[in-house]
């Protein structure tokens, strides 16, 4: 364990940060739900809770951090700024939606690689998405050199503190419900998610305990965690929401100082959990969010707790991966 106790120094985000994201979210309309799942329960022996992001405006929790993030650009940018960006999706979707609602003209690049559904649904929202490169990293990197020649502003997933800020809110708003609960899953792709939830335990000063999830096949955050400095490696996942060749500065600072348990599922698990999602509850999960129900499936009984939340961050899953799934 390499927990500190310890508040990470700014530019992390602060408690006053986090009481502001909630605020500012909360102010946008209904929270997303998290509902006790039966089927699952019965399934694990324990009860299961879902927080379902993937019913949020984008379908999953990376519009919370773009809305922040966004809102201070276009306070302190002004309004005709233009905002570059890189995602293989969700974020994408996320910083082009808070972009409409603030007046920032957005541009991400996505990797090859892209779900061809993720970048029709980033255009629709308004943006202007641009390929490039074999994977995220590469997109990231030509992004910011945009960003750099245009006078743009470059705001990178896993980076910014107000992406981890606002991230920091799902998580808040599941332990402001009436829930006694033992343990919460959380997947871990850049590290915001992971990040900006343990940030929120410490501000609440619960005692839930936070486990994060990867992909054997994009495993550099929680390498990273383990060897507490940042490592970059290969990315080979289908599910974009993992897909990362390193985790960002800031999430592995937070992830070092507070993190207690992390596991890696493989590719397999995270099909298999897209097909138990399904059948079990009849709810559509894209990879990443299978990877909760992946680490239920391979490492139950180090999972500890008899009431458990599972933080289903996004259902943007193609049709030839749900094809795969149930195959």
């Amino acid at each position: 364990d390499t927990t500190s106790g310890r508040w990470p120094d700014p530019p992390v985000p602060t408690r006053a940060d986090i009481r502001e994201a909630s605020d500012v979210i909360s102010g946008e309309g209904p929270v997303t739900p998290l509902i006790h799942s039966p089927q699952l329960s019965t399934l694990f022996g324990r009860n299961i809770h879902l927080k379902l992001e993937s019913l949020s405006p984008v379908r999953s929790f990376k519009f919370r951090g773009a809305l922040i993030a966004m809102r201070h650009i276009a306070a302190t940018e002004g309004a005709t700024s233009v905002v570059y960006t890189a995602s293989t999706g969700n974020h994408g979707q996320g910083v082009a939606h808070a972009g409409s609602l603030t007046g920032l003209h957005t541009i991400v690049y996505a990797p090859e690689n892209a779900v061809e559904e993720k970048l029709q649904a980033m255009r629709d929202l308004g943006a202007d998405v641009r390929i490039h490169g074999a994977h995220l990293g590469e997109s990231q990197h030509k992004a910011e050199m945009e960003a750099d020649a245009s006078g743009g502003v470059y705001l990178e997933d896993g980076e910014s503190a107000d992406l981890m800020a606002g991230a920091s809110t799902v998580l808040s708003e599941v332990l402001s419900s009436d829930l006694d609960l033992d343990t919460v899953v959380v997947p871990i792709g850049g590290g915001n998610l992971i990040a900006g939830s343990l940030l929120s335990r410490a501000f609440d000063d619960s005692g839930v305990e936070i486990i994060g999830v990867q992909s054997t096949a994009a495993s550099a955050a929680v390498e990273s965690w383990k060897l507490a400095e940042l490592v970059e490696r290969s990315c080979d996942t289908f599910a974009g929401g993992l897909a990362t060749t390193r985790p960002g500065n800031l999430a592995l600072e937070v992830m070092v100082a507070y993190l207690e348990r992390a596991l890696l599922v493989d590719e397999a698990d995270l099909y298999d959990g897209i097909a138990t999602m399904l059948r079990s509850c009849g709810i559509q999960v894209e990879g990443a969010a299978a990877s909760v129900i992946a680490a239920l499936n391979r490492f139950g009984d180090h999972i500890p707790g008899d009431d458990v939340a599972l933080v289903v961050t996004g259902s943007w899953a193609s049709h030839s991966e749900i094809t795969q799934a149930l195959g």
